[in-house]
């Protein structure tokens, strides 16, 4: 049992030989903002051996608007006490309704750092995207091709909306509201990348997903993960400059949890 919860039992026992009880508080539903999961790919062009590559890029992702339904994929996370106490417990969804809000456009910024010893790339990438992206990267970089695997952590800034009801008192009184509050939720994203070049023309394929994990009036959640598909081309504009655009899909575990939308960046290498 966590030691929060060890508190607020003990709290509630001696508040309620002295008074009439503590107060219950019961979500109902909810809404939260989600983003794509973070994209991640190599240099896109043969990088010489034991060298080092800076990359700062910007993009401007537009993803059509849409509400998901995740109620039957969201629960309560449980402690061991009550995993073992009830084991249907931890399976059973509490809300009445439940949903991820995505969609709409987004700006973001990161600066990589590759690095290539023979043909293997190591290197790492800090960046913003609805929330601080950091990540590292291993993979192995060509004459026309490159692949890789990436893992870091995704700070997503979500905005989250909800209703409920508290209760007072052994007579049971409820009182509905309703409440949102902004809040950062920190979550591990991983996924991998390949990409094909021919001269100044490439192309990207990289996936990668990552689970939210969102905290209302202190109760833990385990929503669906989000995976997302992103496959782009570009052109080398010359040694320092590169524009690229194409398209991202977004899978959500959910009924419906398809999503679609366009991407565009422009890249400078130091």
């Amino acid at each position: 049992m966590k030691i929060r919860h060890v508190a607020s039992f003990v709290f509630c026992t001696l508040f309620a030989l002295f008074s009439t009880g503590c107060v219950t508080t019961n979500i109902h539903k909810f809404r939260m903002s989600v983003s794509e999961s973070p994209e991640v790919h190599g240099v896109n062009t043969k990088q010489e051996p034991h060298s080092g590559a800076w990359r700062f890029s910007g993009n401007v992702n537009y993803n059509f608007d849409k509400n998901v339904n995740i109620t039957e994929n969201t629960s309560e996370l449980k402690d061991l006490d009550e995993f073992m106490n009830d084991l249907a417990v931890l399976k059973r969804t509490k809300f009445q309704s439940a949903e991820y809000k995505m969609g709409g456009v987004d700006f973001s910024g990161k600066v990589d750092y590759l690095y290539k010893a023979r043909g293997f790339v190591i290197g790492g990438g800090l960046g913003y995207n609805d929330g601080i992206i950091s990540h590292l990267t291993i993979g192995a970089n060509f004459s026309h091709f490159e692949f890789g695997s990436f893992i870091g952590v995704y700070g997503l800034h979500s905005d989250i909306e909800y209703w409920g009801e508290t209760s007072e008192g052994s007579d049971g009184v409820s009182v509905t509201f309703k409440d949102h509050n902004d809040q950062t939720n920190v979550s591990v994203f991983a996924g991998m990348y390949a990409g094909l070049y021919f001269d100044k023309l490439f192309f990207n394929l990289s996936v990668s997903s990552y689970r939210p994990n969102p905290e209302m009036e202190g109760t833990d959640l385990s929503v669906p993960g989000i995976a997302t598909v992103y496959l782009t081309t570009g052109y080398r504009l010359n040694r320092w400059f590169e524009v690229s655009v194409g398209g991202i899909a977004t899978y959500i575990d959910a009924p419906n949890g398809y999503n679609g939308g366009v991407t565009s960046g422009i890249s400078l290498y130091l």
